[in-house]
């Protein structure tokens, strides 16, 4: 998966920083260690991450999804 159109985004989950620099990664956190697993930011990520893909979505749309999700869930993200 290309990383192009990502900044370096360090989440902090449970004592630990997680970096993310693609829409797979975010994904990765989004299913596996995410304070919030429902509601429309949530879903939106995750259906954005996922249709890069397929390249139904742009990296920076899913970007975007991401950190509304983050918001939404109020997890800290720091731009590296």
């Amino acid at each position: 998966m290309s990383a192009l159109g990502w900044i370096a985004v360090i989440v902090e989950r449970h004592q630990t920083f997680h970096t993310i620099r693609s829409a797979e990664e975010a994904l990765d956190l989004l299913y596996a260690n995410w304070p919030v697993v429902g509601g429309t930011a949530f879903v939106f990520a995750m259906e954005a991450c996922a249709g890069t893909a397929t390249g139904m979505v742009t990296q920076g749309e899913a970007e975007s999804a991401f950190f509304a999700a983050a918001l939404d869930a109020k997890v800290v993200v720091k731009i590296a």
